[in-house]
């Protein structure tokens, strides 16, 4: 699954979809450009809402590609 980078809010819930975190909830905390000369490309940065998670696990960055943001999907209520 991909969000179109057009769709991404800072304070957009998600659920993540890769690794030991597959399906855990996560807010859309940040979004920049990347440093990486390439066009179109962005960095978001995903806070977990398991609490129970250490400091240093509850963010993860994705980058988006191509207009596109993989491993993770909008959650709608």
């Amino acid at each position: 699954m991909a969000i179109p980078a057009a769709e991404l809010k800072i304070g957009q819930s998600v659920r993540y979809l890769i690794g030991t975190r597959s399906g855990m909830s996560a807010a859309i905390t940040d979004i920049s450009k990347s440093s990486l000369s390439i066009k179109n490309t962005y960095i978001v940065t995903l806070t977990f809402d398991d609490d129970s998670l250490p400091n240093h696990l509850k963010t993860q960055q994705l980058t988006v590609y191509d207009e596109l943001l993989s491993g993770c999907e909008i959650i709608t209520f």
